[in-house]
């Protein structure tokens, strides 16, 4: 059991900032666990004219697919250190997935809270 711990009161979002470039931001991302990646957030929060670094295509939940850009960076969840992330611009509503939640250990408190220690 790790000594620290982060504790969301808003069901199923977890508070966690990250960093594209120089640029860092605080969100609050719904825990999707159908979704493989690392994190996507909305093009307004990272495109400043700077081109991605590199794109690929997603499969969308009703099977379609779309071709998404992608940066490098890093997630951040409470005091916990870095981790390595490809941030996904797509949509409007920041989503967290399997590529940052699988290196947690996160509980789903009964639909009340969601604590993730690391």
């Amino acid at each position: 059991m790790a000594d620290h711990r982060v504790i969301s009161s808003r069901f199923p979002y977890l508070p966690l900032s990250f960093t594209v470039r120089d640029r860092t931001l605080e969100v609050e991302a719904l825990l999707a666990t159908g979704f493989d990646g690392d994190l996507v957030v909305s093009p307004d929060l990272v495109l400043n004219g700077r081109p991605a670094d590199g794109y690929f295509t997603l499969v969308l939940a009703d099977g379609r697919e779309v071709e998404a850009a992608v940066y490098l960076g890093t997630v951040t969840i409470g005091g916990f250190s870095p981790i390595e992330a490809g941030i996904t611009v797509l949509g409007d509503e920041p989503i967290v997935g399997l590529g940052i939640a699988s290196r947690c250990l996160i509980t789903l408190d009964h639909g009340q809270r969601l604590i993730v220690e690391l």
